[in-house]
């Protein structure tokens, strides 16, 4: 072998290519918001302190302050983050699919197979109680849930003939996600949001087709 070649053979394997500014600041954010997600669930939003959920990420206080202006902003952007994320998945699954019954068993796969983490089923209470008595909060999320619900609703006409809804899109898509996240099914083990969903959707196609 090559003196050259035996050099080459023994170096040392690349470094990664440094994260841009950008990415970095992106990255520093998302391990914000997952440990704002672990203490704010544990805790709830009165007993997490931005100390805490710093530290849970493995970053500075300051580093917190630098991302996010408070604790009442982090915790907003929590909610868009994972609600957004969840409602984004179940309607990329829903465009994958035609036919009437295959629409409503993914709507039930989804519900069931989702994971509460962080579980936003008791954090959605602490939400209504902060923004209740501010305006622009509240319309904020009003926004944010009514987009999410629509959207679900929306894609959901296919399941009645020819796709007429006897609802809104924005009452399809409610009773879709307030079954997901009820607290029924944290009080009753044997109860399944999908079933719970599946019941529903197929009892407005039924009528809508008598």
């Amino acid at each position: 072998m090559k003196q050259a070649d035996a050099i080459k053979d023994t170096a040392a394997p690349a470094r990664p290519a440094r994260l841009t500014r950008e990415q970095s600041r992106a990255q520093t954010r998302e391990r914000l918001l997952a440990a704002a997600a672990v203490v704010f669930s544990r805790e709830g939003y009165a007993g997490a302190s931005v100390d805490r959920i710093a530290e849970e990420a493995g970053y500075s206080k300051g580093a917190l302050y630098s991302n996010f202006s408070s604790k009442d902003e982090l915790f907003f952007e929590l909610f868009d983050y994972y609600a957004g994320g969840q409602a984004d998945e179940l309607c990329r699954r829903l465009d994958a699919v035609d036919e009437a019954e295959e629409a409503i068993a993914t709507v039930c796969s989804w519900a069931n197979g989702l994971r509460h983490e962080p579980d936003l089923r008791m954090l959605v209470l602490d939400l209504t109680r902060l923004v209740r008595h501010h305006t622009v909060l509240f319309e904020r999320h009003t926004r944010l849930f009514d987009e999410q619900w629509k959207a679900v609703g929306s894609r959901l006409a296919k399941i009645f003939p020819d796709g007429r809804s006897p609802v809104a899109p924005l009452v399809l898509g409610a009773l879709v996600m307030e079954l997901t996240y009820g607290n029924a099914m944290q009080l009753h083990a044997e109860l399944r949001a999908g079933d719970l969903i599946g019941l529903a959707l197929r009892a407005l196609r039924d009528a809508q087709r008598a």
